[in-house]
């Protein structure tokens, strides 16, 4: 059994809103490798050194975020020290390319930096989106033989369809955390731009930690806008959906690539709408998931498919293709094969 080395670990008892990614990711790993790393890295990246003899594979997920943590462009340069040494003693590198370039800084030197070197110093790159075997053929074509795309798997079995209502108290549910790079202020402003707009009934649920963004949305909000700026369970999530037309994702269609939040929204039974961009574009072939071009096709769609409903059939059949188990299954085959090569 090979041993893994996997970034991040968190706190989840001290994380304000933790990625169940991680946790789900790892899990769907047991039975085929073992964990060598159970705690969190305080250390850094000294931290991938600690474990360099015992690891034989290292899976990175978000880990070109890393210039802009303490520390960061020293981090960086360690590094790249790092993949240099880990290729000497023929460790693997698995990196899970989640974003074009990071949401949380803006495109600059030191993030293209980390990107050229994950692309030369990976054995295997992962997306879940086909836009992202895109983005590496356009962008670094000499590394594109080894990018592997695997859907998004799904946290939970999709329940019961909730019926269709011919009047439901909602338009739209925008849900989870609040981020500039999900747009939703961009869309806030679109819908202020005329009164037939400011009728659209729109349920925000989710934190904003970014006291700025928050005052930025103030203006443009109404009496038909109402937002509950806490926490929610999946569960919570589930029944606020069950009141809305669609579950709406305003993504900017710049840096994502994929969305957790989009395959915990397809469990919910309730038809999504989403920018015609990544793993969203993806999934337009399915008949719950449409997309938009622009923000006027997002009041379109509203007009034409509101009162069409979900196939439970084709839901139940797509999460039985796109489980966690599924997933470590497969991603442990691609993961033989580069041992074996």
């Amino acid at each position: 059994m090979k041993n893994i080395y996997f970034y991040p670990q968190f706190d989840y008892e001290k994380e304000a809103s933790p990625n169940p990614y991680i946790k789900d990711f790892q899990r769907s790993l047991e039975g085929n490798f073992y964990l060598i790393n159970q705690k969190v890295n305080h250390k850094g990246v000294l931290d991938f050194f600690q474990y360099i003899q015992r690891a034989d594979i290292y899976i990175f997920n978000w880990i070109e975020d890393l210039p802009i943590y303490k520390l960061g462009k020293l981090q960086t340069l360690f590094f790249l020290l790092f993949l240099v040494i880990a290729k000497v003693l023929k460790k693997k590198i698995v990196w899970i390319l989640h974003n074009k370039y990071s949401h949380f800084s803006a495109k600059n030197h030191w993030t293209d930096f980390m990107y050229k070197i994950l692309m030369k110093y990976s054995d295997l790159i992962v997306t879940h989106s086909r836009e992202g075997i895109s983005f590496v053929e356009e962008n670094y074509p000499s590394q594109v033989s080894k990018v592997c795309y695997i859907n998004h798997p799904m946290r939970e079995k999709p329940k019961e369809i909730p019926k269709l209502k011919q009047q439901k108290e909602f338009d739209f549910l925008i849900w989870g955390t609040i981020q500039p790079y999900k747009g939703v202020l961009e869309f806030l402003k679109f819908l202020n731009t005329s009164e037939e707009r400011k009728n659209l009934k729109l349920l925000i649920a989710g934190k904003c930690f970014d006291k700025t963004y928050k005052q930025k949305m103030f203006p443009y909000l109404n009496e038909n806008i109402t937002v509950k700026d806490d926490f929610f369970s999946l569960e919570e999530i589930r029944e606020m959906a069950r009141k809305c037309n669609f579950i709406l994702f305003t993504h900017k269609f710049v840096s994502v690539l994929s969305s957790g939040a989009l395959m915990d929204a397809v469990s919910m039974g309730v038809k999504i709408i989403g920018p015609d961009h990544g793993s969203f574009k993806d999934l337009s072939s399915l008949s719950f998931v449409e997309t938009y071009k622009d923000y006027e096709g997002i009041l379109s769609l509203n007009n034409t498919s509101k009162n069409t409903p979900v196939n439970f059939e084709e839901l139940t059949s797509f999460y039985s293709e796109n489980t966690w188990k599924g997933f470590g299954n497969y991603l442990e085959g691609k993961l033989q094969k580069l041992y074996n090569e």
